[in-house]
């Protein structure tokens, strides 16, 4: 059975795959992201609705979660989906909603400053997601939605780009329950 760690109401809990769904976290939205430092010991968490990034600190050996720190709050746009590259940086999809085109950042997790961006070519406002691939890490794949976007304003919407750059992603890790 995966036993996981979670912070309810200021305390931290621990919880059995199969509590999850009654679990009652009020600052809790819509997660839309959950990524890990390249040693394991930092989780980077969205609360979109909130437009946050937190970080805990992680024990990998028993899945528990403490200090709770804002890392990043999003000033236009919301923070969706996110992955971490071999520098300890974080990439989170900016969804725009229509407002403007999307794209994705590179947040140093110290300070929680924009150090590049990724901006969407063609006015795709919807971007959901990213992930590193290729045979050396360094393409940012990036998946984007199309619900209720205008096909002749964001033709491309709902559709996954493909971003080579100056920096390395990490390979994903598996999960196993």
């Amino acid at each position: 059975m995966k036993v996981f760690q979670c912070e309810c109401n200021g305390t931290t809990k621990q919880l059995s795959h199969w509590e999850l769904d009654s679990v009652e976290m009020p600052d809790l939205e819509v997660t839309n992201s959950t990524c890990f430092s390249p040693d394991g010991q930092i989780m980077y968490f969205t609360n979109s609705p909130k437009q946050v990034i937190y970080s805990y600190r992680y024990d990998p050996a028993n899945g528990k979660c403490c200090e709770k720190k804002e890392v990043w709050k999003a000033c236009v746009g919301v923070p969706d989906g996110s992955c971490v590259d071999a520098g300890g940086f974080i990439w989170n999809a900016v969804w725009r909603d229509g407002y403007g085109p999307g794209m994705v950042n590179r947040i140093d997790p110290r300070n929680g400053e924009v150090v590049y961006t990724v901006h969407m070519p063609d006015g795709t406002s919807q971007v959901s997601c990213c992930c590193f691939g290729g045979r050396d890490l360094d393409i940012l794949f990036i998946s984007t939605a199309s619900v209720g976007r205008d096909g002749e304003k964001e033709p491309n919407a709902g559709g996954v780009y493909a971003v080579k750059l100056p920096f390395v992603g990490l390979p994903e890790s598996r999960f196993i329950a």
